[in-house]
């Protein structure tokens, strides 16, 4: 899978976390068996595509196309909000904490391999970027393709 960063929405407030989510991408199979065993949502159900997408559709382009689109006033890209796929983030939270307490008390042979320290930490730094925008209806994804 392609890297992944957190993106989050608070009201029309949109910002794309530079931490690369590394372990999460690479055992994102083996994370979504989990969650299925732990009667959460997948999480590659919170994953938005919409860059990779843009990557396709560029290379279709010819060389000589014209310029390359103004960038998005609010989210600072090639595409607005509204092209995303945003997730309320009180569903990330119950399979981010679902994921994070089993993580703790078991190296499940769903991530085997995985530096369980990493993964942690990934889960955490979600968690905690999630927590504070949660009261306030906060939406997020998983960014592909930064």
């Amino acid at each position: 899978m392609s890297t992944l960063r957190l993106a989050t929405l608070d009201q029309r407030h949109f910002h794309l976390h530079r931490t690369p989510l590394l372990q999460l991408a690479e055992y994102m199979t083996g994370l979504d068996a989990l969650c299925r065993t732990l009667g959460v949502t997948p999480l590659s159900r919170f994953v938005d595509i919409t860059a990779l997408e843009f990557a396709e559709a560029s290379r279709l382009l010819p060389d000589d196309a014209a310029a390359p689109p103004r960038a998005d006033a609010e989210t600072g890209l090639a595409w607005g909000i509204e092209d995303m796929a945003w997730f309320p983030i009180s569903t990330g939270m119950t399979t981010l904490e679902a994921l994070s307490d089993h993580l703790q008390r078991n190296r499940p042979r769903e991530v085997s391999g995985a530096n369980h320290g990493q993964l942690l930490e990934a889960l955490t730094f979600c968690e905690e970027q999630l927590r504070p925008l949660e009261p306030e209806g906060g939406q997020f994804h998983l960014a592909a393709g930064h």
